[in-house]
């Protein structure tokens, strides 16, 4: 079974502008990359890693539940972000080609580059959400808070320790 990298098409297509004629073969790689890169920041690999362990095996606790359910929405939307250019422009056998089809109109870089930042500006408004709970609940998921977890940006923040993370 594949992994589920915490969205599936289905919770993308629903609650993103994505529509249903987008083939799931085009969006899902950039689910996966924007949870590995965007969430697992955030969460710390080792903790990411728990999540997603679980997650895929629905072993999930209460509160890791609701954590999933506001890290969903930033995924999707980061996801999305990216989907904008990557759709618009495409690399084939011939170099970078950009989409049109019948009844439509290619849009400019400029854009493409305005709608990617409209839905990242929307995820991270969705991140967010995300460190606050890590923050209010962070005594309730000890694999966050362990020191096996090294390079979760807030845990970096609370051991005022991002300084040195930033310039290593």
């Amino acid at each position: 079974m594949a992994t589920i990298y915490f969205v599936t098409e289905k919770y993308i297509k629903d609650k993103t502008p994505i529509t249903n004629n987008v083939s799931a073969k085009e969006i899902i790689p950039f689910i996966e990359v924007s949870a590995q890169t965007w969430m697992q920041s955030i969460l710390g690999t080792y903790f990411f890693n728990d999540l997603l362990t679980k997650y895929n095996a629905q072993t999930l606790n209460a509160l890791e539940t609701v954590l999933v359910t506001k890290m969903q929405p930033a995924i999707a939307w980061r996801a999305t972000a990216d989907c904008v250019i990557e759709l618009t422009y495409q690399l084939k056998n011939k170099g970078i080609q950009k989409q049109n089809g019948d009844n439509s109109e290619s849009v400019e870089l400029d854009e493409t580059q305005f709608v990617s930042t409209h839905y990242a500006n929307k995820a991270e408004f969705f991140e967010e959400f995300v460190r606050l709970y890590l923050d209010k609940n962070k005594d309730s998921f000890p694999v966050f808070t362990s020191d096996d977890n090294k390079d979760s940006e807030l845990k970096a923040q609370d051991d005022n320790n991002f300084q040195d993370i930033l310039f290593v």
